[in-house]
């Protein structure tokens, strides 16, 4: 898979994520960042690859917070980015 456009959001006070769970419909994970919003949730029929991407967000934002509470832990909160 080649890499496509990224997009850098920086994350302020008025960010967030928020999971919702229904009981007849498609969950939806939202997160924003400013005035961007993102909103995921799943096609009709699910597949093995919706499967495997959902534990990989998971993984991924698992290390995320790892790494943010560690430079928290080490005293180092005024970074800046890249």
């Amino acid at each position: 898979m080649g890499r496509g456009p990224a997009l850098s959001l920086p994350i302020n006070g008025h960010s967030g994520a928020e999971f919702r769970s229904y009981p007849r419909a498609n969950p939806i994970f939202t997160f924003r960042a400013g005035h961007v919003l993102v909103s995921l949730t799943l096609p009709d029929r699910l597949l093995p690859d919706h499967v495997a991407f959902a534990r990989a967000l998971a993984d991924q934002a698992a290390a995320y917070a790892a790494e943010v509470e560690r430079i928290y832990r080490n005293g180092n909160t005024d970074r800046r980015t890249r």
